[in-house]
């Protein structure tokens, strides 16, 4: 059983009816047994007959009943059930001819196992074999004994449209249910990206309006104190600290915001981003802008969290970003700091998430240290 009740719900649509068509093949079973029990032919060729649907419903809940369920193709274990059909039907048929009632039972599964046009040419071999020789054993006549077959087959042909036609109807709501799902999985990601993105936005706003406020104000605080007292290292000290303090207030601010894109491009938003940086950006794009949907965020997204890691991890003096629009869209931010040790680009929390945002939009992330820092993105168009 899967952990997903959408996928289990798909699953049992054509699956469920399942146990009627056993509860139905039991009932014909019983009922053949016993009309074989009572006809008047000799004990020796009931008894045998009788055994041999006893071996025949064994065969079907040892193979036939597995193989009926199996979503593999070709489903494993049909021409074992096909030949101890033929092996243990026939036998019977013929030495009691009043077995032939079985087929009642043996048409619908034939025709949900092997499909129309196989299930059709066993079921013939069974009609116009067999139950024509019992038919004619028993004195109907030629013309009487064609026309019932023919009568039989028919029926079998009508019941061989009907199962396929309701295997295609719940192999199309299957179809309809998996895509239904996938749609209600995809709308809950969106649902939890976007209260993601406010979470953060309300977290922005707020340390924007009580942190970043509170360091300014120390700041304006001290810069009065030390006009009026004269110089202080004390107070030289502490207005360096608020000042440091402020600027990571502000990056985490322009962190936790979300992707400045309305009413503008990709490329006016990384401009706004590194004029707005406390690092001197050389920002280059190459090849012609154009609208990228999702990928835009996705990539807004990257170089964000990539100027966050220059700001509070580097120590570097100078930034570059570069953005070359292709298929993929490919998006690079190289500092000039001290970079870091092999093994460490997979332990940060900023490095991970970036990975794992640029791998769900099927593209790809890569990070170099040495001299300096690289981050490097490719996100394929499709994405969008």
């Amino acid at each position: 059983m899967t952990g997903d009740p959408g996928v289990a719900r798909a699953e049992n649509v054509w699956q469920r009816s399942y146990p009627f068509w056993d509860a139905y093949f039991a009932m014909v079973l019983v009922g053949t047994i016993a009309a074989t029990a009572a006809d008047a032919v000799p004990p020796g060729r009931r008894a045998a007959a009788i055994a041999l649907l006893v071996l025949l419903s064994l065969a079907y809940v040892a193979i036939g009943r597995k193989a009926l369920r199996s979503q593999e193709v070709p489903r494993p274990g049909c021409r074992i059930y096909a030949v101890a059909l033929i092996c243990m039907f026939v036998p019977a048929t013929l030495v009691a001819p009043v077995t032939a009632t079985g087929l009642a039972a043996l048409a619908p599964q034939v025709y949900m196992m092997y499909g129309t046009a196989r299930g059709f040419a066993l079921m013939f071999v069974l009609f116009s074999g067999p139950v024509g020789l019992a038919l004619a054993a028993s004195g109907a006549g030629r013309a009487v004994t064609v026309v019932i077959i023919t009568a039989a087959l028919a029926c079998s042909v009508l019941l061989a449209v009907f199962i396929g036609r309701l295997g295609r109807q719940n192999r199309e709501r299957m179809r309809l249910i998996e895509e239904l799902d996938r749609t209600r999985d995809e709308l809950a990601g969106v649902s939890r990206e976007a209260g993601v993105l406010a979470e953060r936005e309300r977290l922005a706003r707020d340390i924007h309006d009580t942190i970043a406020q509170g360091f300014t104000s120390i700041t304006m605080l001290l810069q009065a104190a030390e006009a009026e007292v004269g110089p202080n290292r004390h107070l030289e000290l502490a207005a360096r600290a608020a000042r440091e303090n402020l600027a990571e207030t502000r990056g985490l601010v322009a962190a936790l915001a979300p992707p400045a894109l309305d009413g503008g491009s990709l490329v006016e938003a990384l401009r706004k981003m590194a004029r707005d940086f406390d690092l001197p950006v050389d920002l280059v794009v190459e090849g012609e802008p154009r609208p990228l949907d999702a990928v835009e965020v996705v990539l807004l997204r990257v170089a964000q969290e990539a100027l966050a890691n220059v700001r509070k991890h580097s120590g570097a003096g100078s930034v570059r970003m570069s953005l070359v629009y292709g298929d993929p869209v490919r998006l690079t931010v190289a500092d000039d700091g001290c970079g870091f040790e092999p093994g460490e680009a997979g332990r940060g929390f900023g490095l991970r998430g970036m990975r794992s945002r640029v791998e769900q939009a099927g593209g790809t992330f890569t990070v170099a240290g040495g001299d300096g820092t690289r981050v490097e993105v490719a996100v394929p168009c499709s994405a969008s």
